[in-house]
């Protein structure tokens, strides 16, 4: 079974990983939980004894393991560059948490890094891997709706700051536009077919970290306009909403719809039909492919220069905010 499975290790500040992943790579078929470094190893013993992994006292010694293929790296945002070039150093191949980066210099940096190594290197967008995106993006293309003319993306929650949160904290590329507005730019470009030309937007902040609490703005494509919003202090909104000629359609959880069948509504000229999708866990899928690309040598569905794309929308997105100005694409 070693054999035919990818070894992982985990990178964990606070001693818990995303909970999603642990189950994902122990349930995933080609792919095995082999150690998690933290510098708390008291709060994952019941859970390192549960899904059989060996827990190890810092990061350096996951790089170190000779049984580790693949590296997730979930730590705070700050440290997302840092620990993936030296994973991709040690000869490790790397899934990242989104944010990729703080500043798309950073994102540079990492595909550096990933093509001196040659190794893979994937930014865990894991909602992609659920089928109601592709799903959503055929409908789209087939011209059910006619000609697209605007997008709608939120994701919002209500969350106090809290300093010993990453979240906020001043060094580790605080603010709802990282954490969440991220996954409205990546839905954004995803249906878009790239990157806008310009961007538009307002924000609150937090002044203690610097980082925002709400995000709102536009993204300007030639066609077609695509709006956003993202918060850590509005009610819990989830959504995407596209907008054709004679038609629409919507993903009312888009983000994280659970492992119960999703659904994708289209609106068209015939009225409302609701496409229902199967059940699936969009974490182990994730996991599953990033392995398939190590075993089989095959680069992943998106490479970092996908990564790098989002960053320099969310680099024009925190500039527009505090400079007060439309900044074009082209300026970052």
């Amino acid at each position: 079974m070693a054999e035919q499975t990818v070894g992982w290790g985990i990178l964990s500040s606070a001693g818990i990983a995303r909970k999603a992943l642990i189950p994902a790579i122990a349930a995933a078929p080609n792919a095995r939980l082999v150690s998690l470094g933290t510098p708390r190893p008291e709060r994952v013993q019941e859970n390192a004894a549960e899904f059989g992994y060996r827990v190890l006292p810092s990061y350096e010694a996951v790089l170190d393991d000779p049984e580790v293929l693949a590296v997730y790296n979930p730590l705070p945002n700050g440290l997302h560059a840092s620990w993936t070039i030296r994973a991709l150093e040690a000869g490790k191949h790397v899934l990242c948490e989104k944010p990729f980066s703080v500043v798309p210099s950073e994102t540079e940096e990492m595909i550096a890094a990933a093509e001196k190594a040659g190794r893979w290197l994937m930014e865990a967008f894991m909602y992609r891997f659920h089928p109601q995106i592709p799903l959503a993006k055929e409908v789209l293309d087939s011209g059910r709706i006619g000609t697209l003319r605007l997008i709608r993306t939120a994701f919002s929650f209500n969350s106090a700051p809290n300093p010993e949160n990453p979240r906020f904290q001043r060094d580790q590329g605080p603010g709802a536009r990282m954490d969440v507005g991220c996954y409205c730019i990546n839905a954004t470009r995803f249906f878009s077919g790239g990157a806008p030309a310009a961007v538009t937007a307002w924000s609150s902040w937090d002044e203690a970290s610097g980082g925002d609490m709400t995000t709102a703005g536009l993204l300007e494509y030639d066609t077609h306009a695509a709006l956003f919003d993202c918060s850590f202090e509005a009610a819990g909104r989830s959504g995407i909403e596209i907008v054709g000629s004679t038609g629409r359609i919507e993903l009312p959880k888009p983000w994280l719809p659970g492992t119960d069948p999703a659904v994708v509504r289209v609106w068209d000229k015939s009225g409302l039909e609701e496409l229902t999708t199967e059940g699936v866990d969009q974490y182990r899928l994730q996991v599953e492919h990033f392995s398939e690309c190590i075993q089989q040598n095959h680069p992943p569905v998106r490479g970092p220069e996908d990564a790098l794309e989002n960053m320099r929308v969310l680099e024009a997105i925190d500039r527009s905010a505090k400079e007060r100005r439309r900044v074009l694409l082209s300026e970052v």
